[in-house]
């Protein structure tokens, strides 16, 4: 990770019943969602998935800007609206912009 980037975490829970269509839906994510990413700074975004639990870790130029556009952002809304009937708990688009993403506070880190 670049010295100029945020690094931000956060976890989703997925229904275990629709896991694979979780998994499936990622295979064709909308060109508006990651243009929207991109407009929002974002370098890198990786998710991950064991059992029903998705993790996104996210690096970006700036994470309140990135907040911004994707809660701004048309098309981001429509594939949270999407994927939210594969999960349980995770994005949610209709909170307060400061809390659609449920952020993990970072409380250790090792770096040799």
């Amino acid at each position: 990770m670049a010295a100029e980037t945020e690094r931000a975490v956060y976890v989703q829970r997925i229904d275990p019943d629709r896991k694979d269509e979780y998994i499936e839906a990622h295979d064709d994510v909308p060109a508006g969602v990651t243009d929207a990413m991109e407009r929002g700074g974002v370098e890198e975004f990786q998710l991950f998935v064991r059992d029903d639990i998705a993790v996104c870790i996210l690096d970006v130029a700036d994470l309140d800007t990135y907040n911004e556009v994707m809660a701004e952002d048309q098309a981001v809304e429509e594939w949270e609206r999407y994927v939210a009937q594969f999960k349980t708990d995770g994005v949610d688009v209709d909170a307060d912009p400061d809390d659609q993403i449920p952020y993990m506070e970072e409380i250790w880190s090792f770096e040799p």
